[in-house]
């Protein structure tokens, strides 16, 4: 399995850092998580194939994690893509997908290729391929409406444990807690992938000290923060810590 980091910003914009995106290549089956803002030219930098995707899951729908998707299904269409296209939401967030592509003019009957849209739900195993299983479990990211009229919008964000090849991978997505970080406290943690940007260094060495990952990536990476990250991970200096930066490869 190899890994590759498309996007490894904050919600904060900057030039250095594509807001977040991660890729997944299990036996030539590419699986995109999020796509930030901006992804599509985040790819062509990382000479990823638009059409080399064969899959897409979002942790939740904030502009830094899902803003790039009209854009880039929109490339798809553009490069003549013919083979069939899967989104992975939570299931209250499918049909604001098909709504959201819609407003922008775009519909699945008309894309020139097959879309399947799958719901999940919270801590139900689903299937990807038939090496990669994933669990989904709800965090406190995206917790109310802050008092807005918003009936018609599902406040969901997710945290997801992927399973491949034996070997289990946490991603936190965007955190509203530190406890978030420990969702899956319970599995065997071979990597561990975390922001950096709801969360202090104490929060995250805690949890490393608990999940026992073999390694641990940071990114959501926050310019102001970036500074005190290096010096931290300077003092710690024992290899485990990996900043990620954007189109960095790394195999498990």
């Amino acid at each position: 399995m190899k890994l590759t980091f498309i996007g490894t910003g904050s919600g904060k914009t900057r030039i250095d850092r594509f807001h977040s995106s991660l890729l997944f290549s299990i036996d030539g089956f590419n699986l995109l998580v999020d796509a930030g803002d901006g992804v599509s030219k985040a790819l062509l930098l990382a000479n990823v194939d638009f059409n080399s995707i064969d899959a897409i899951l979002f942790s939740h729908y904030h502009a830094d994690h899902f803003g790039g998707i009209a854009s880039l299904f929109t490339q798809m269409k553009l490069h003549g893509r013919t083979e069939k296209l899967k989104f992975f939401t939570h299931k209250s967030l499918v049909e604001p997908l098909v709504n959201y592509l819609n407003s922008t003019y775009l519909f699945f009957e008309t894309a020139g290729f097959e879309v399947e849209t799958y719901g999940f739900e919270f801590g139900e195993k689903f299937e990807i391929t038939n090496d990669l299983n994933i669990i989904a479990k709800q965090n406190n990211h995206v917790k109310n409406s802050h008092g807005l009229p918003t009936e018609n919008v599902s406040f969901v964000s997710s945290g997801f444990l992927f399973e491949t090849g034996g070997k289990k991978i946490f991603y936190t997505s965007d955190v509203g807690d530190p406890r978030d970080l420990l969702m899956f406290e319970n599995q065997k943690i071979d990597w561990f992938i975390t922001e950096t940007t709801h969360v202090t260094t104490a929060d995250i060495q805690t949890a490393v000290e608990i999940l026992k990952p073999a390694k641990v990536f940071l990114t959501h990476i926050d310019e102001e923060d970036e500074a005190d990250l290096i010096n931290w991970l300077s003092k710690i200096n024992d290899g485990k810590y990996i900043l990620a930066e954007d189109r960095k490869e790394f195999l498990l």
